[in-house]
């Protein structure tokens, strides 16, 4: 066995060093551990308030603020507030901007005005409900964070001063019988290119246009029905949606053809007295509910399917169109559930049975009370 011996003066210089480089080693891992926390404290604090909508979003966002938009952090008040007269706003912040990390619901004929929400910039959700509003009249621009529900405000004339900071979680608006504009729906800054849920805009009585010329993609169901004097329709960047239903428009003359490929869910458009022209879906590639195209009295072509479209994965429906006489290509389909084609009494009846005898479909046709003529069906 070998015994090795260390002078005490060697062993004392040795347990010096150690120690020395220890030391050295804690005190950089402290210096390294100050400057994650730094790092990461400043990150927090810039995400405080003014960072979910930055001055220069909020002076884009609408035209006729009466304020400044905020250059530092607003108050956080993290929670729902629900305001049902201009006394409960008196709870509010007085001074200085602030952030709701909740909803902010608005609702009753006694609200009549917004002024007294003072300097509010943003909030996650809004909900305008039977107010007796006629204008948003905030002092500045409020972003919305998710979603955006209005509905029975029959004195609201337009959404100015609103507008979607990110993509919204859903929006609803229905029985506002003033309502003239979808404002915040179609500014350029910030651009509203998504929704993360249901888009849904019906019973509104004096609404001319629904204009969406920026939306790209709507994850939930589409619907534009109800609204009496509604007479276009701008769905032109529509590239992702899941159902559509376009119905009960009276006044409604034209609607933009999809962008989409793939339709998850039904496409439907039906009982628009005046539509005259669908625009062409030139994407139109799936549909994986049913197509059905019923009670369009005016409409005289269903050109806007090209032959694009391939599958229908359930039922094809035309029916109660007294002025179609063309069927577009959809005798070009590959698949399709079922189909009916019926009471269309312009529309020369060998048109329809070329869909029943070119296109390949599991269930029975129904092809029935449409113009009888004399024509040759053919698939190619």
């Amino acid at each position: 066995m070998r015994l090795f011996l260390f002078s005490s003066v060697h062993s004392t210089s040795l347990v010096s060093a150690v120690c020395s480089l220890r030391m050295a080693r804690f005190a950089h891992w402290v210096v390294s551990i100050s400057v994650v926390i730094l790092w990461a404290t400043t990150g927090c604090l810039g995400e405080v308030g003014g960072e979910r909508k930055p001055g220069t979003t909020g002076s884009g966002s609408a035209s006729g603020s009466s304020s400044e938009p905020p250059t530092g952090p607003c108050t956080k008040l993290e929670k729902s507030i629900s305001i049902r007269s201009a006394a409960d706003m008196a709870a509010l912040p007085r001074t200085g901007c602030y952030d709701i990390l909740g909803k902010l619901t608005l609702q009753g004929s006694s609200i009549t005005s917004l002024a007294g929400l003072d300097d509010i910039n943003s909030v996650d959700e809004l909900e305008l409900a039977n107010t007796g509003l006629t204008a948003i009249d905030t002092k500045r621009p409020l972003g919305i964070f998710g979603r955006l529900t209005v509905t029975g405000n029959a004195k609201l004339q337009n959404l100015q001063q609103l507008s979607f900071e990110i993509p919204s979680t859903g929006i609803l608006i229905d029985d506002n019988d003033a309502l003239t504009s979808l404002d915040a729906l179609d500014l350029d800054d910030p651009k509203l290119e998504r929704v993360n849920g249901d888009l849904v805009i019906t019973g509104n009585a004096a609404l001319p246009a629904v204009s969406l010329p920026k939306l790209g993609a709507v994850t939930g169901a589409l619907t534009i029905t109800g609204n009496g004097a509604l007479k276009t329709i701008d769905l032109s960047k529509l590239a992702a949606t899941g159902s559509v239903e376009v119905a009960d428009n009276p006044q409604l003359g034209s609607l933009t053809g999809l962008a989409v490929a793939n339709l998850n869910g039904d496409l439907a458009i039906h009982h628009n007295n005046a539509l005259t022209t669908i625009g062409a879906m030139s994407s139109l590639y799936r549909v994986t509910g049913n197509l059905t195209i019923d009670s369009n009295p005016a409409l005289g072509s269903l050109a806007a399917f090209t032959t694009s479209i391939q599958f229908v994965d359930h039922a094809l429906t035309i029916t109660n169109n007294q002025s179609l006489t063309d069927l577009g290509a959809l005798k070009y389909l590959k698949l399709v559930g079922a189909v009916a084609i019926t009471n269309n009494k312009n529309l020369v009846s060998c048109r329809a049975l070329e869909i029943d005898r070119c296109v390949p479909h599991p269930l029975a046709s129904v092809i029935t009370t449409n113009k009888d003529g004399t024509c040759t069906a053919i698939c190619e």
